[in-house]
């Protein structure tokens, strides 16, 4: 499975778990996860390439260790 395939399936585990947790919208998630704008995670969301150095900066702002974005997971917790 190509790396970006898997970045945008976990992306997309990460903002439904912000849903669930209160942080709804693109703005407040841009906010919560920082270093990204509204903009460009709508647009990564929808299917814009997701570089390595955001991929990293979802790791540790959701202390995942260092490659968690680029692999798919099966029963994580994240998709509870």
């Amino acid at each position: 499975m190509p790396i970006q395939t898997a970045r945008h399936i976990n992306l997309r585990s990460v903002l439904r778990q912000l849903e669930r947790e209160g942080i709804v919208g693109y703005e407040e998630q841009a906010q919560h996860l920082g270093n990204v704008t509204m903009q460009r995670l709508a647009a990564m969301d929808h299917g814009a390439p997701i570089d390595v150095l955001f991929a990293e900066h979802v790791e540790w702002a959701l202390h995942r260790r260092r490659g968690w974005m680029d692999e798919l997971h099966d029963h994580d917790p994240l998709d509870a």
